[in-house]
């Protein structure tokens, strides 16, 4: 395990809010406006599309027809609870705070309440947006919780954060963030998007899908053969370059140059010249598909302000559990 997790977080500025005004309870219903109606209807059917689609998981898929989200309107409070509660135990609460600080957040999931934000993206940001709105957070996040398995990951992190190191805080951010919010998952043999992150912005779902064809077209992964096998003796052969690429992410991380979905958008391309790395093969793109891996996931820091540099697939659920419970349930365990 690398012990010199890199303190920067990328996490947004905290707003200042009245507490007693941050959080809402199902019965403190908000009247949106025809615009933000507008905007949700817009956002759902950009993405729901059958060729972006076809390559989300299908968890989340099922989990889409449990909740019945109308691709019109921005549902109610009530509506979700009655969706999720029953099925899961998870609770919803809004919050008018666009980005919840860690620890108020994991205060909420020892609870079994996700919280949703008030906020939504405007017109300009409707195709990659900073901050996770309520379209992200309902549309990405919540068809998973109407389903027993996504319960029983979410459920993993509180314990752990309670009782975690400042450093391993750091570690269990991460982790989360490259599972729940930008995981990759191996399914029929193909890689499909898990990430709630990915699934609600339309410039990172589709960047993940043209990295997916990618590989096949440039024949570094055959289709015909195990892709994850495939994928995983990528890193081993590569993996001194990869974690130059880390160490050039956490640099720009720290001069703050990652502060725009622009700079996100081309940081790959600019650190394969920059450290001499021929843009070929596993780093041929604007993206790195790297293995779910605790270590390497340690040394990465969240990509909040910009497009994520790499994404971390895992062969199954079942594995991204598994490897989520070697890291949090020691921690969780502890008197």
């Amino acid at each position: 395990m690398n012990q010199n997790v890199p303190s920067y977080t990328g996490d947004i500025a905290a707003q200042q809010i009245d507490p007693a005004k941050e959080y809402s309870t199902e019965n403190q219903e908000i009247a949106f406006s025809d615009e933000q109606h507008a905007i949700w209807a817009d956002l759902f059917a950009g993405i729901h599309q059958p060729y972006l689609m076809e390559h989300i998981c299908a968890e989340w898929k099922k989990g889409m027809e449990l909740l019945a989200l109308s691709p019109k309107g921005i549902p109610t409070v009530r509506h979700l609870i009655d969706h999720i509660t029953p099925r899961t135990g998870w609770r919803i609460e809004r919050t008018v705070v666009r980005y919840t600080l860690a620890d108020d957040w994991y205060k909420k999931f020892a609870q079994r309440v996700f919280l949703i934000t008030d906020y939504l993206r405007t017109r300009d940001q409707m195709e990659f947006t900073p901050e996770p709105d309520m379209f992200h957070d309902i549309f990405g996040h919540l068809p998973f919780l109407t389903q027993e398995f996504y319960a029983t990951i979410e459920d993993k992190f509180a314990p752990a954060y309670m009782k975690a190191t400042m450093e391993e805080r750091e570690v269990i951010k991460r982790l989360a963030w490259y599972s729940t919010e930008f995981g990759l998952v191996v399914q029929d043999n193909r890689f499909t998007v898990f990430g709630a992150g990915i699934i609600s912005g339309r410039k990172e779902l589709t960047r993940a899908i043209m990295e997916f064809y990618r590989l096949g077209r440039d024949n570094v992964i055959d289709y015909s053969k195990d892709v994850y096998q495939q994928l995983n003796q990528h890193f081993l052969a590569n993996k001194i370059n990869l974690f130059r690429i880390i160490d050039g992410v956490n640099a720009l991380h720290q001069k703050g140059q990652m502060s725009s979905a622009d700079e996100g958008w081309n940081v790959v391309l600019g650190l394969y010249k920059s450290l001499g790395i021929k843009p070929e093969g596993i780093f041929g793109g604007e993206v790195i598909l790297v293995p779910f891996d605790v270590e390497t996931i340690s040394r990465i820091p969240k990509t909040v302000y910009a497009f994520n540099p790499m994404l971390f697939v895992s062969r199954s659920l079942d594995e991204m559990e598994a490897i989520l419970d070697s890291y949090l349930k020691p921690i969780a365990m502890r008197n």
